[in-house]
C-alpha cells in the first residue's frame, strides 16, 4: 500500500496539532501509523530501525502452559505491550498481527503476543480472560507495568484480565479498537438492527449480514450435544458463504438447545431478544453474563483506556465505546472517533489518519510518562 502522501500530511498535522507535545513523539506517532498501514511494504520507520527479533516463550500458571511470541527491536524504552489477537484461525501468527507487532517493536515496545485458543476457533469464553491474565502475570513478574492492546470481542476478556486482584496494578494502559460494552445489545444489533445505545433521534445503520452467523459459530461450542454443534457449524458456514443458502434441512435435525440458539440469531424482533436469551442453555447464558461488561463492576480497573472506534461500524456500533467511556470514571478513558474505520480495518483518508494519529500519539505519551515515574 502506498502511504507516502498520507504520511507527509500526517507529519504536517503533527506540527500543527501537537502544540506543546514532544515533536519527537508526534513524529513517532506518524511514523508508527505509516508503518502499520504499510504492512509488509516499505516505510520510513522500517528504514530507520532494525527488523525486530521474534522468539517463542512458554510460561506456566497452575496446571496450564501458555505460549506467546516475544518481539524486540533495539531498546524497548516504552515498556511491554501485550498484543491480543482477534478472531483468526492463525492466532498469534496471523500476518496482520505479526506486522502490527513488528511496528510496535520498532517504535520502542517489547511486544508479547499470546496464543488465545478461544479466539482461534470462535469459542470465546471466560477461559480467554484467564489466558490474558496469566500473560500479564508473566510480563509483569519483575514489577514492570504493562500495556494491553485488543480488538473487537477480545477487548472484554482483556479488560476482565486487567481487573483481577493481582493484575490490576500491573496493567496501566489498554488500547481497545472497536470494543463492545453490552453483549446482549451486540446480539440485538447483529440480529435485528436495533441499537439501544443511540439517541431517540438517531437511526441505526444496517448491520453486516454475517454478524448473526458469527455469533452462532461463537456460541455453539457451549452446547453439550455434539450433533447440534456440528449442525450449527454447517449452518453458520453455509450462511457466511451465501446469505440466502438453504438451511432448513439442517435446522430440522437440531435438538432443543441447538434450536434455541438458532432461533436467537434468526430473530428480527428487538423486543424478543431477552426472552430468547433466557431460553438458551445455562452454559451459554453464564458465559454471556461473565463476559458482559455492562453487568460487571468496572471499578477494579486501574488502567487508562484509549478507545478507537469507527462511527460507521456495522459489527459493534460506536455507541458501545461511548457507553464504556461513560461507565468509567471521568478521564479514565478517551474515545477517538476514526471515521472510515470499518470495524478494525484502517482506512487511508486524511481525516481518518489524523484521528488515528491522535490516538497513537496519546498511547506513546502515556507509555513515555510511565517510563519517567
Amino acid at each position: 500500500m502506498h502511504v507516502g502522501f498520507t504520511l507527509i500530511l500526517l507529519l504536517v498535522g503533527s506540527v500543527l496539532l501537537a502544540g506543546c507535545e514532544s515533536p519527537g513523539r508526534a513524529t513517532d506517532a506518524a511514523l508508527l501509523l505509516g508503518d502499520v498501514r504499510a504492512g509488509a511494504e516499505d516505510s520510513r520507520l522500517k528504514r530507520r530501525t532494525e527488523t525486530p527479533e521474534r522468539q517463542t516463550v512458554r510460561y506456566e500458571y497452575g496446571d496450564e502452559e501458555r505460549v506467546a511470541d516475544l518481539y524486540r527491536s533495539g531498546d524497548s524504552a516504552r515498556g511491554r505491550l501485550i498484543l491480543v489477537h482477534g478472531f483468526t484461525e492463525q492466532g498469534r501468527r496471523d500476518p496482520r498481527l505479526v506486522e502490527f507487532a513488528h511496528s510496535m517493536a520498532r517504535i520502542g515496545f517489547e511486544v508479547i503476543a499470546p496464543e488465545v485458543p478461544g479466539l482461534t476457533d470462535l469459542s470465546i469464553s471466560q477461559d480467554e480472560s484467564r489466558v490474558i491474565a496469566d500473560t500479564v502475570r508473566h510480563a509483569s513478574d519483575d514489577g514492570a507495568p504493562v500495556a494491553l492492546a485488543a480488538i473487537s470481542f477480545a477487548v472484554g476478556p482483556a479488560m476482565l484480565a486487567a481487573m483481577e486482584e493481582d493484575t490490576a496494578e500491573a496493567v496501566d494502559i489498554i488500547l481497545a479498537v472497536g470494543p463492545y460494552y453490552d453483549l446482549v445489545d451486540v446480539i440485538r444489533y447483529a440480529s435485528t438492527g436495533d441499537d439501544p445505545g443511540l439517541a431517540e433521534d438517531e437511526d441505526a445503520m444496517q448491520p453486516r449480514p454475517e454478524g448473526r452467523w458469527i455469533i452462532l459459530l461463537a456460541q455453539r461450542h457451549r452446547l453439550d450435544d455434539a450433533n447440534d454443534r456440528s449442525l450449527l457449524r454447517e449452518i453458520g458456514e453455509r450462511r457466511l458463504e451465501n446469505p440466502r443458502a438453504e438451511i432448513e434441512d439442517l435446522a430440522d435435525q437440531l435438538g432443543a438447545d441447538g434450536r434455541a440458539l438458532l432461533e436467537l440469531v434468526r430473530n428480527e424482533d428487538p423486543e424478543a431478544v431477552d426472552e430468547l436469551i433466557a431460553a438458551l442453555p445455562s452454559a451459554i447464558r453464564d458465559d454471556l453474563s461473565a463476559l458482559n461488561l455492562a453487568e460487571r463492576d468496572l471499578s477494579p480497573l486501574r488502567a487508562r483506556m484509549i478507545l478507537i472506534h469507527g462511527p460507521e461500524d456495522r459489527v459493534i456500533p460506536i455507541s458501545h465505546s461511548e457507553r464504556l467511556r461513560q461507565a468509567l470514571p471521568e478521564g479514565q478513558a478517551r474515545l477517538y472517533r476514526a471515521g472510515g474505520l470499518d470495524h478494525v480495518d484502517v482506512s487511508t483518508g486524511f481525516f481518518d489518519g489524523i484521528q488515528l494519529w491522535r490516538a497513537t500519539r496519546h498511547l506513546l505519551r502515556l507509555a513515555d510518562e510511565r517510563g519517567r515515574e
